[in-house]
């Protein structure tokens, strides 16, 4: 299973092999791409679409690491970011969903698609233990599905008819997490993939509309913005997931003063919305596109999380004097993705409509 953790890694225990002290002084990547993709991606404007340049540049950063057969961890640690970071979890979905980069091959002829939803389904196998461990990393990890369904596109076009059903999963934990808060980003999924969604999965989202319906009837405390939200995912069902009528959307733009009807579908940042405690902070934590605060913030997580041991028990090396701050080579990351067998089938699960081996449908 899965843990997000800030100061956690993933292990691999090895009894039989010799273990060493961890050299002391900041984790190393071997390389700084994954900091130098991230400068990158902090200067995107989720609200816009994303330039031909900037794409280019991180893709060629990308393929530069295949050289040094470190594609696999420069993405691990991009997607670990994703959800820790709410400010660039709508920014990775995008980048990785673009096929420039999603073909790209590692080594071993693997396709970066192929892990990243490999990633994905691990996410949602593991969604209760994160639930109930850390609700912010939870939300981070339903927007990192949400975004991926809507950006990422196979080569006619179509979208990934396997994250649907999960997708409508993750919405009705959503409205059995908090209603109220999450109702606004349950309608933008509604608004831009509904039609998707119903072609997918046309009983799963039928059954999550009846709940919406339930809701719009019985619950007497919601404000008339959320009931206009409400009522807008119910007149989108019944309008074949699209508004025309131009009186139509005046009605809901001047009742829901956030929305809009072309992309981005927001006037605001979307996310989940979840209480984050942070370090004893009480307060909501909300980070916008503002470059000093994402580059510190992802600078200072670096250096805590970077670089996982492969026996978190080994003791840290005393420092000395003549300690130096220099990597060593061979310096790597390990992360549970190393292994590149093919993810066994979960034979119980009725998440997923067929074999739990989603992604090798997309290679």
């Amino acid at each position: 299973m899965t843990s997000f953790g800030r100061g956690r890694g993933w292990s691999m225990q090895n009894p039989n092999k010799e273990q060493g002290l961890r050299r002391p002084g900041d984790a190393t990547y071997g390389n700084n791409i994954v900091k130098d993709i991230i400068d990158k991606v902090a200067t995107y404007d989720i609200r816009e679409y994303i330039s031909p340049q900037l794409m280019q540049e991180i893709t060629d950063l990308l393929i530069s690491t295949v050289n040094k057969d470190n594609l696999k961890d420069t993405c691990d640690n991009l997607w670990k970011q994703a959800i820790l970071h709410d400010s660039l979890t709508t920014k990775i979905a995008v980048i990785f969903s673009d096929y420039k980069v999603a073909l790209i091959e590692d080594n071993n002829k693997e396709i970066i698609r192929s892990r990243f939803l490999r990633f994905l389904q691990d996410n949602y196998m593991s969604r209760e233990k994160s639930k109930m461990q850390d609700r912010k990393t939870f939300a981070n990890i339903v927007l990192l599905h949400a975004e991926v369904y809507y950006h990422m596109r196979l080569s006619d076009g179509s979208r990934l008819k396997i994250l649907a059903e999960p997708l409508i999963h993750y919405l009705e934990d959503l409205l059995q997490d908090d209603a109220k808060e999450n109702i606004y980003f349950i309608m933008i999924q509604i608004l831009r993939s509904g039609k998707d969604l119903h072609a997918a999965c046309p009983n799963r989202l039928e059954s999550l509309m009846i709940i919406i319906r339930q809701m719009l009837v019985k619950e007497n405390s919601y404000s008339s913005k959320n009931r206009a939200v409400l009522l807008l995912m119910i007149e989108l069902v019944n309008n074949n997931y699209e508004i025309k009528d131009i009186p139509l959307k005046h009605f809901y733009l001047s009742n829901i003063k956030t929305l809009s009807f072309e992309y981005p579908f927001s006037q605001k940042e979307l996310r989940v919305v979840t209480e984050a405690k942070i370090e004893n902070d009480n307060e909501l934590r909300e980070i916008d596109n503002n470059q000093r605060i994402i580059r510190e913030e992802i600078k200072n997580d670096l250096s805590e999380q970077g670089s996982y041991s492969k026996n978190p028990n080994i003791p840290r090396a005393i420092r000395g004097s003549g300690a130096s701050d220099t990597s060593r080579k061979g310096d790597n990351i390990n992360t549970k993705l190393n292994s590149l067998k093919v993810t066994p089938r979960q034979k119980n699960n009725k998440g997923w409509d067929h074999d739990d081996r989603f992604h090798k449908d997309y290679e």
